[in-house]
């Protein structure tokens, strides 16, 4: 395979993927970097990371470097996962599958969105059997799309079930968002959101062929303009029916986090959705050290996904507690760029920096990745 084509790093990976769709449709590019209103969640997710100073440990760093850890008990070789993304398919066909095969590939995991274009029976029939795999759903108002996701996945051997809890009104192709409403408005997709198979209360009819601003705006994908109805008493209901684990994605207080441990689900996913929803939020690493010290005293796992662009970032994450980190746009751009190889090469890429970091600060393994590693540069203002 081929995993040389000229990107050494995310930043050159995201001006070649830039090139190329721009070529075939500048309109989805658009999509890809767009965030709600004035962007102010989605600039900041990137800018937070700058925000923090490394603490060397000197005459630490040992010639054997591990990147391994576990998630939900699972072991990868890398604490860096692939977060769900719609749109794979406009970008090189079958992608969620390619992205699948390349977090295969890099032992780690790859979590699939409900709302892609790929059947999650495709997905499973496509990747490696011995990979691992997260189903994504929302708790829909018609319970039957949710379950039909999650008997699934509990058949097809997927090992969590990650539901996104911050998207209770869908208004991504709405006139508050225009900007992002064209954009949808112009994106054709083979089968939008192919999991989703009920919409008002009947079968859906996979014939019908709409843009994805069509099936937002309607009552198709969006009852009421309600994309999912979950409360609290859902997600009960949710962890009534399945033995997976549940990891609840989209939580950025701890008040969210301590109610989210007593419903029992088995991890956090400190997330602000790319920047796509309540636009004002914090970023996710912002919010990620309360959410840490809300369940110091649980067994909860938390991670974290937006703004990851180097390996560098990966470290700062995990020393403010973060048990691993997923990507999203990153994925997209080496998909772009090269397919499965390309999703690939993004993961060697942080691996690489990751591991050189570790080394320079004076790190031999993502245990002894701690708070005493970072300090925020609020800290060295306050001594001045």
């Amino acid at each position: 395979m081929n995993t040389s084509f000229g990107a050494y790093s995310l930043a050159e990976m995201e001006r070649l993927a830039k090139e190329k769709v721009e070529k075939k449709s500048p309109i989805f590019w658009s999509y890809i970097k767009l965030g709600t209103g004035d962007r102010q969640t989605f600039e900041e997710s990137l800018r937070a990371f700058k925000r923090y100073r490394f603490q060397p440990r000197i005459l630490s760093a040992k010639r054997q470097r591990s990147t391994f850890t576990t998630v939900l008990g699972q072991p990868i070789a890398i604490p860096i996962g692939i977060s769900p993304v719609a749109g794979y398919s406009y970008l090189h066909a079958d992608g969620d599958a390619n992205a699948g095969r390349a977090a295969a590939r890099a032992g780690t995991v790859k979590i699939l969105t409900s709302v892609g274009d790929l059947p999650i029976e495709d997905f499973a029939a496509m990747v490696p059997k011995d990979g691992h795999y997260w189903a994504q759903t929302y708790l829909f108002e018609d319970r039957r799309n949710t379950l039909h996701i999650v008997r699934n996945a509990e058949r097809l051997g997927f090992k969590a079930i990650v539901v996104t809890v911050d998207s209770p009104v869908e208004h991504k192709a709405s006139g508050s968002n225009r900007n992002m409403r064209d954009c949808f408005k112009n994106i054709h997709l083979k089968t939008p959101s192919a999991n989703i198979r009920y919409i008002g209360g009947k079968k859906r009819d996979f014939a019908q062929q709409h843009s994805v601003a069509e099936l937002w705006k309607s009552d198709q994908l969006a009852h009421k303009e309600t994309f999912c109805f979950g409360d609290w008493d859902e997600l009960a209901w949710l962890k009534s029916e399945t033995k997976l684990p549940i990891v609840l994605k989209g939580v950025l207080t701890a008040d969210s986090a301590r109610k989210a441990a007593a419903f029992g689900v088995a991890a956090i996913l400190v997330s602000a959705h790319g920047g796509r929803q309540l636009d004002g939020s914090p970023a996710p690493l912002e919010a990620l050290p309360e959410i840490v010290d809300a369940l110091k005293d649980t067994k909860l796992e938390v991670y974290m996904d937006g703004g990851i662009r180097t390996g560098n970032d990966v470290v700062k994450a995990l020393a403010l507690g973060a048990r691993a980190v997923f990507i999203g746009r990153p994925a997209l751009y080496g998909l772009a760029v090269n397919g499965e190889d390309g999703v690939y090469q993004v993961l060697k890429i942080l691996e690489k920096e990751l591991t050189i970091c570790m080394s320079l600060c004076g790190c031999s393994s993502l245990q002894e990745l701690d708070r005493s590693l970072v300090k925020h540069e609020s800290e060295f203002h306050a001594k001045l």
